[in-house]
């Protein structure tokens, strides 16, 4: 028996953008946590300067989720979009989400009460929140993600790194994943609402 080719279905434009803007409010508000755990830990002539980056990251990161929904109010809602990947998001992305947080969750309460170094629950929360983009852009179609999950992941390579460096503290374990990680997810939705733009033309 032959299967029936299944036509694609579309969301409008509007929809599209209107879910970028929502990834992107998400992206902004989850680096500003990250940011906020991290920067606690800088010290001395870096602070000022990590401070400064990190705003300005915050601010390309804000101005993208604004102009991502002014773009949806600005487009027709008849505007066909790009059509809608089959098993988008579903069961499998809430999987994805709920073994996350029991990971995180687990992972962090051992480091802070079992090997008492609090200072390792960013770098193992980059760990898992880096790890779970893979399946999560395999569940949205969405390869950027992968590229986010990359990204995050080599902020504890970085932190590694960064140890062996004259003078390292500890601290390293938590600064490099959280700081990087803000960076990432903050330059992740900058680059979306610049991508959407281009489109746009």
């Amino acid at each position: 028996m032959e299967k029936t080719a299944v036509r694609p279905v579309f969301r409008t434009r509007q929809e599209q953008l209107r879910n970028g803007g929502r990834g992107a409010l998400i992206g902004t508000a989850f680096g500003a946590m990250w940011f906020a755990l991290a920067q606690s830990a800088v010290h001395g002539a870096a602070r000022p300067v990590v401070l400064g980056a990190g705003l300005l990251l915050f601010a390309a990161s804000a101005a993208a989720v604004v102009r991502l929904f002014v773009l949806a109010r600005q487009t027709p809602a008849t505007e066909k979009g790009a059509p809608v990947p089959p098993g988008g998001g579903g069961p499998k992305f809430l999987t994805v989400v709920l073994v996350e947080a029991v990971v995180l969750g687990v992972g962090n309460n051992y480091a802070r009460t079992s090997l008492h170094r609090p200072e390792l629950m960013l770098t193992w929360s980059a760990l898992v929140v880096g790890a779970h983009f893979f399946p999560m852009a395999r569940s949205l179609r969405a390869p950027m993600l992968r590229w986010v999950g990359a990204a995050m992941l080599a902020t504890v390579g970085l932190a590694a790194l960064a140890t062996l460096l004259p003078g390292a503290t500890e601290d390293v374990w938590q600064t490099v994943p959280g700081i990087g990680c803000a960076a990432v997810l903050w330059a992740g939705a900058a680059f979306t609402g610049l991508r959407a733009g281009r489109r746009r033309a």
